[in-house]
């Protein structure tokens, strides 16, 4: 009887490991599918040093455009706290998000740090 009723505590535990785990994937997959979304649009920036004011698009499909020129860059890292650029000269140009949109972006190029703004308001 102990016997049996160790294996069926094994089974259930295995059970409702695969379960959880099933669940924490597709909702894994799901936030990977929805992080695109939390950085496409079109933002602007300040930079303080030359006073002009810069527009910086990212597509649904990441591509990075900074006042309409493409960005020849690849996504290193996207998470829902940073997407990571790295360029064709191996500077990062990083965003970091809040829940809801991008709210800096660092140029490590111009070792520079700006506030985004939304351009909706």
């Amino acid at each position: 009887m102990r016997k049996r009723s160790l294996f069926l505590f094994g089974a259930s535990l295995i059970a409702g490991l695969s379960s959880s785990l099933g669940r924490s994937s597709k909702s894994h997959k799901q936030n990977q599918t929805l992080l695109p979304l939390l950085y496409a649009g079109t933002w602007q920036y300040k930079d303080e040093n030359r006073n002009r004011m810069h527009c910086v698009e990212i597509s649904q499909d990441l591509k990075l455009t900074i006042d309409q020129h493409p960005i020849n860059a690849q996504v290193e890292v996207v998470d829902q706290h940073n997407l990571i650029y790295i360029d064709n000269f191996g500077y990062h140009i990083t965003f970091t998000a809040n829940e809801s949109r991008p709210i800096q972006m660092m140029d490590e190029a111009d070792d520079q740090v700006y506030t985004i703004i939304d351009t909706k308001k």
